[in-house]
Parts: structure tokens; sequence; C-alpha cells
């Protein structure tokens, strides 16, 4: 199972929240807003200029900061390339 970070991972391609390493302030946050870890989250829409991007989890589109979504860790459903 290949370990990455949110900000890495292809749009439309599934994965799980392994872990999330925020600072207590963003990471209270973000699991207010439904991502936890564990749960599948998708990304769906990159901004015009890369950040942020929007993601789905749980029926919700959410948008992150890339600087917020490279201390989030995740493995990917299936592989791309």
């Amino acid at each position: 199972m290949n370990k990455t970070t949110l900000n890495k991972i292809p749009l439309n391609c599934e994965a799980y929240i392994d872990s999330i390493e925020c600072g207590n302030g963003i990471k209270n946050r973000i699991n207010d807003m439904g991502i936890t870890e564990g749960e599948k989250i998708i990304p769906i829409i990159k901004s015009p200029f890369g950040d942020p991007r929007a993601y789905l989890s749980k029926g919700t589109v959410i948008a992150l900061r890339e600087s917020d979504c490279a201390k989030i860790t995740v493995h990917p459903i299936q592989s791309y390339t």
C-alpha cells in the first residue's frame, strides 16, 4: 500500500486518509469539516492557479489549501500513474 500526501493525489482518484499532521487549530477545523482519519476522499476540482483544490468527502465538497493537504497522509484505493 503506497502512502502519499493528499496534495499529490490526481483528480478523481479515491484515497483513504491515514493521518492528519497539522497544528491543532487547523486539524480541528479539518475534522469539523468531516475530513477525518479513515475516511474516503476524492480530489475533484483544481482552481485555475492550482491552489486551493476541492475535495469530495462524505457527500460534501470542501476546498483545502495545498499547504494543509501536504500534511495529510493518504493511501490511494487504486494505483495511478
